[in-house]
């Protein structure tokens, strides 16, 4: 018997007083906000995961005052979310505060000269595996992703428990985000030709790698393995900005942007990359990142594509953790 489909959740908000409009995960927060005088009630699935505001008159940003639920998301203290009866964290993301990594942290100090400036990266290896070579997965973001991620924790977990290879994990903090991750080249010379042999005399590697970012740092991932698919042979995008192309400015209005590349995948010769997308359903970037996986599918690469009833942010890619690791390390690597 095939299980019935659930009822969606009906959402019917009563702005204070005070509010004029509603900024949520529909309209990315600030792009679109929604007059309260227009708001009306709106249905989400039984599963979602929502966040949202208000403003006020001053165009000040403030929580509802009806609901204490305070974000699982560790961006805006003002925010508040809702969660249908069907909602789940995923369990193996759910690391306790007090839970360290069990493994070793070597802090890597180098100057770059493609960037002109120092850099620091955290270089993470699984408990008992120090002397071995292993594959490596690079986090964009690098401190979000070790810091709020908890990735480190995700990781010690799925070994324990058989359900990926070990992995020595590398996470590059940014220092000018929007202009590292906006297709730059000094930025991807710097990871390819000073940042990498760097990392494998610290940490030889088996040759496999991983690229993988949130939202730009997705974007940043998939440019660093198209770029470079013998250096890089997986990506992982979450939430990946695929409405950025090389013809806009980095302090462009993404919204506006076009889905270049999926058109670049139909065009561009084949590459040996296996890929793993993920995306809230509830956020801006959800149908470029459906595009982009159909348009892979059919160049014929491999590829994973999940969604979630969430928006863009660090709930929607703590949940997507687990999934990204099965992926780019499976246990028969």
């Amino acid at each position: 018997a095939q299980p019935l489909p659930s009822a969606p959740m009906r959402i019917d908000l009563t702005p204070p007083e005070w509010a004029t409009h509603l900024i949520s995960d529909l309209d990315d927060w600030l792009r679109a906000p929604r007059p309260v005088a227009e708001l009306a009630p709106f249905e989400l699935p039984d599963d979602a995961y929502f966040e949202y505001a208000y403003l006020d008159a001053a165009g000040e940003k403030r929580p509802d005052p009806t609901n204490p639920n305070e974000p699982l998301n560790p961006w805006w203290p003002y925010a508040r979310h809702l969660a249908g009866p069907a909602y789940a964290p995923d369990p193996w993301a759910q690391v306790p505060e007090k839970e360290a990594p069990q493994g070793t942290t070597h802090r890597l100090k180098l100057t770059s000269e493609h960037l002109g400036q120092e850099r620091h990266v955290l270089v993470y290896t699984p408990r008992g595996h120090a002397e071995k070579k292993l594959p490596q997965v690079w986090f964009q973001d690098g401190k979000a992703f070790y810091g709020w991620g908890k990735t480190p924790q995700v990781l010690d977990r799925l070994l324990e428990a058989g359900q990926c290879a070990p992995a020595r994990l590398i996470f590059i903090p940014p220092v000018s985000r929007t202009l590292e991750y906006h297709f730059n080249d000094s930025y991807l010379a710097f990871l390819t030709e000073e940042l990498l042999p760097e990392v494998e005399r610290l940490a030889p590697s088996t040759g496999h790698r991983t690229a993988w970012g949130a939202s730009m740092g997705g974007l940043c991932s998939a440019e660093l393995a198209w770029r470079h698919p013998l250096r890089f042979q997986a990506v992982v995008a979450q939430s990946g900005a695929f409405l950025f192309h090389p013809g806009q400015h980095a302090g462009d209005d993404p919204h506006g942007g076009q889905e270049w590349w999926a058109g670049r995948v139909e065009s561009e010769a084949w590459r040996p990359l296996r890929w793993h997308l993920q995306t809230g359903t509830l956020e801006w970037l959800h149908r470029p990142n459906a595009n982009l996986a159909a348009a892979l599918r059919e160049a014929d690469y491999e590829v994973q594509y999940q969604e979630r009833s969430s928006g863009h942010n660090w709930t929607t890619w703590r949940d997507g953790l687990a999934a990204g690791f099965r992926f780019a390390v499976p246990r028969r690597t």
